[in-house]
């Protein structure tokens, strides 16, 4: 396959970072296709080809990232498919039920861990996912890694892994911001023994392109792969040729706080695999608890948490560490969650507090739940802590019927925080019920509709509106759509807010409704806001309409920091921004959309 022409440039260019920006909390959503093909004939004979396979799938990527500790990174992807066909043995068409449960599988999340050179390393898959399932999704991830050796040069080698085994692969750049990555050859074969050398007698062949653009933090903007590979893996076997293409498409950069602890919440029902293996290779889902831990204990982290830098990023980096050592330690020894109430009483601030709750959610043991429970309810406590408990109970993976409980007490405290706190949690518990226990999911919901439906004023109306939307469930769009025609502005602020996790087609045209023909400008600029949670493509000829034509200055300049914050995903947002640096009534406006268009300038705040 012949690789793409072009001068390689000998120095990288200083618009990108030095290495990759691993943030946890950073949701990147894809745009994806990929087409997959198997064949198999027998060795040394005319005879016509086995049946072998075909896939092809389009639909949405997203990589989260969920934790960042030393050289270990944890990332949560999703896909979504929009089409998929296949064709196994010989048959157009699956059996209904066996692309039923591909299908779902498929569209279940999994786990990575990486290095920092963002070499994939493991994958971590529900135990009872389909194991074609699996084999396409690791297929995806080994086609579309992009591996760092140090500082980005002209080239550069590394060695990385597939389902294949482990391979030489070499980068060059051919722009300043576009590479080319190549495999060289196989070192090494995925077997039942782990990767082992190849032998005399079996022969791997391939041949790939693989073309990637980076955006400035070193995540893949494009990408456009190609590869080859025919596999003679010895006498009397077939001989299996693989063409795979795969492309990939940046749609949108965004925070997603539900990514924090999302594997430890998983992990007990979780397979560990490494990239590099045959599907069933697992690893001891506990291993990197352990790695993570150490010989550190309880009273060690705790001491850590007492003694945290003053320098606000060390503080910060201090505080991480203990959350990720603590929700270890409570995920291998889960009594040890107990211990927390007596260390919050004695005083703990509040900035050392904090990564202990974020543990106990993160580990979400019925141990830790009931400790978040019991911190909850406990009136000695500062309420900043008890909210931060609230809030965290409502994060944890798989909640308990305790812990919704719990919640749904809080919801009558005396606090107003508390309250609040507790009826946002609420929606997230259903949320995260829907994987594992979607009859209780539902029936949170169902409550949650008979509360908005009890509320006697418009900011509980709004509160619930608000919770609802967390729940990120199909049946309570209704409710929604009755929010939008309240007269009450705040209402109907909280409802346009609730869409923005809409899977419903009609969600983007009624953003846009909104956008142009609600009355309140702080109902507008909670649209903008809904608007940023999804593809901003079907909502560029609302933005458009408003930018031209809406009274409202604080809407306009939202509507400029959104498009700004999306143009390495979005080119055609420059003709808006365009049009706002030359045309807004509003100096700081017209200031703050040329900001954007030219690099080199610092955009302006938005207005409060």
């Amino acid at each position: 396959m012949p690789s793409p022409q072009g001068q390689t440039p000998t120095a990288s260019p200083s618009s990108l970072q030095a290495s990759r920006a691993w943030r946890p909390g950073s949701l990147y959503r894809y745009e994806v296709s990929s087409e997959q093909d198997v064949t198999l004939r027998q060795p040394q004979t005319a005879a016509p080809a086995m049946p072998g396979m075909r896939f092809r799938l389009k639909g949405e990527w997203q990589v989260g990232l969920v934790s960042a500790q030393d050289n270990r990174i944890e990332a949560r992807v999703l896909l979504r498919p929009a089409s998929f066909s296949a064709s196994v043995d010989g048959q157009d068409q699956l059996d209904p039920d066996a692309e039923r449960i591909l299908l779902a599988g498929l569209a279940t999340p999994f786990f990575l861990t990486l290095d920092r050179s963002g070499a994939v390393k493991l994958v971590h898959f529900e135990r009872d996912i389909d194991g074609l399932a699996q084999g396409l999704l690791r297929s995806l991830v080994a086609s579309t890694q992009f591996v760092t050796a140090g500082a980005l040069g002209a080239t550069w080698q590394t060695e990385e892994s597939d389902s294949t085994g482990q391979y030489q692969a070499a980068y060059r750049r051919l722009a300043p911001h576009r590479f080319e990555k190549t495999k060289r050859h196989y070192s090494h074969l995925a077997s039942e023994q782990g990767l082992v050398p190849i032998e005399p007698g079996i022969r791997l062949q391939v041949r790939s392109a693989t073309t990637v653009e980076l955006a400035e933090d070193l995540w893949v903007r494009s990408l456009q792969g190609n590869e080859w590979l025919e596999a003679e893996l010895g006498t009397g076997m077939p001989t299996a040729t693989t063409t795979l293409t795969v492309a990939l498409r940046l749609l949108e950069r965004r925070e997603d706080l539900s990514l924090l602890g999302a594997l430890a919440a998983r992990q007990a029902s979780l397979v560990s695999q490494p990239l590099g293996s045959l599907p069933g290779q697992a690893q001891d889902p506990m291993a990197h608890h352990r790695q993570i831990l150490g010989n550190r204990r309880f009273e060690d982290i705790v001491q850590d948490l007492r003694a945290l830098p003053q320098d606000a990023k060390a503080r910060d980096d201090a505080r991480t560490a203990a959350l990720e050592r603590m929700r270890a330690l409570f995920v291998l020894q889960p009594s040890e969650a107990m211990k927390v109430p007596g260390i919050l009483r004695s005083g703990l601030e509040p900035a050392a507090a904090s990564p202990l709750i974020g543990a106990l959610s993160a580990a979400s043991t019925p141990e830790s739940l009931q400790t978040l429970s019991r911190t909850i309810e406990d009136a000695t406590l500062a309420p900043s802590v008890r909210t931060d408990a609230v809030a965290a109970l409502g994060m944890a993976g798989t909640p308990t019927e305790e812990a919704v409980d719990t919640l749904w007490r809080t919801t009558r405290d005396a606090a107003p925080e508390l309250r609040d706190t507790a009826a946002l949690a609420l929606g997230n518990a259903a949320m995260n019920l829907q994987t594992g226990d979607p009859r209780r999911a539902d029936a949170l919901v169902g409550e949650l509709i008979s509360a908005y439906r009890s509320a006697t004023t418009p900011e509980q109306q709004a509160l619930v509106l608000q919770a609802l939307g967390n729940t990120h469930a199909a049946s309570a769009q209704p409710l929604l759509l009755e929010g939008l025609r309240s007269p009450s502005p705040l209402v109907r602020a909280a409802a346009v807010v609730a869409l923005r996790f809409s899977s419903e087609p009609s969600t983007d045209r009624l953003l846009n409704e909104v956008l142009s023909t609600d009355p309140s400008s702080e109902v507008r600029k909670s649209a903008v806001f809904a608007c940023s949670f999804r593809p901003l493509a079907p909502l560029l000829l609302g933005f458009q309409r408003a930018l031209q034509s809406d009274p409202a200055d604080a809407v306009r300049v939202e509507i400029v920091f959104l498009l700004g914050r999306n143009r390495a995903a979005l080119p055609q947002v420059d003709a808006l921004l365009t049009w706002s640096s030359q045309n807004d009534r509003s100096t700081d406006i017209r200031q703050a959309a040329m900001s954007f268009l030219r690099p080199s300038a610092q955009p302006l705040p938005p207005s409060p």
